[in-house]
């Protein structure tokens, strides 16, 4: 067996120990988000949603439940060791950061439109003050940059951990592959093949005694 180095990010921590950290925070943080989405839909009369924001957080709170399934599949496959787990838990989080960018544009598309204004309409209730309406827009405008801004910085820890899974995948590939002796040296270590020739006895009648002159001149 072949040692194979244990891959590294930031420098020194173990690709094995980041893909246990990231697994970890995918299922604690998807199932509560997770939750807070479902929630919320259920209680969509108290959170006063319009239609696209109810898709939106819909679409959200289905995304982070499918990221809590998928990365107990990675936490199960990081603590065994099983590269057919911890595959496919690289190939998820890859669709999941696909898919998450997907739901995450259509809905930062949502708040440059139509569902910004009612927002805004919402905020303002009908006043005429210009004071209350720039005041209105100002906290609609600051909400949306943090929501911006927190989906770009969630994309962007997602990609690192795509990538940490990634490089795990690709130790556990090396190490499988170390297990297995080269071709040459099985051929060494197998065992002789039995059979029922000995090559090493001489044909019987090859002898001078036992040839056909030899035999006749003794049996006269």
């Amino acid at each position: 067996m072949g040692y194979v180095p244990s891959r590294k990010f930031c420098c020194c921590i173990p690709v094995r120990l980041g893909v246990f950290i990231m697994s970890m925070l995918g299922l604690a943080g998807g199932s509560i988000i997770a939750a807070v989405g479902w929630y919320t839909v259920t209680h969509r009369d108290q959170a006063h949603l319009t239609k696209n924001q109810e898709i939106s957080v819909v679409i959200t709170a289905l995304s982070y439940t499918i990221l809590a399934i998928i990365s107990l599949f990675g936490l199960i496959g990081t603590i065994t060791k099983r590269q057919t787990f911890v595959s496919l838990y690289n190939t998820m989080v890859w669709y999941h950061l696909g898919f998450s960018i997907a739901t995450g544009a259509y809905f930062i598309y949502t708040l440059f439109h139509k569902v910004g204004t009612d927002d805004v309409n919402n905020c303002v209730n009908g006043s005429t003050s210009q004071s209350k309406q720039d005041e209105c827009k100002k906290a609609f405008d600051a909400g949306r940059g943090a929501v911006i801004g927190l989906y770009i910085f969630f994309w962007l820890i997602e990609l690192w951990g795509c990538i940490i899974v990634s490089e795990y995948v690709g130790q556990l590939q090396e190490e499988e592959a170390a297990d297995i002796p080269p071709p040459s040296q099985m051929a060494a270590s197998a065992p002789p093949m039995a059979t029922t020739y000995n090559y090493g006895a001489q044909y019987a009648f090859a002898q001078s005694e036992n040839g056909f002159g030899q035999r006749n001149a003794s049996n006269v």
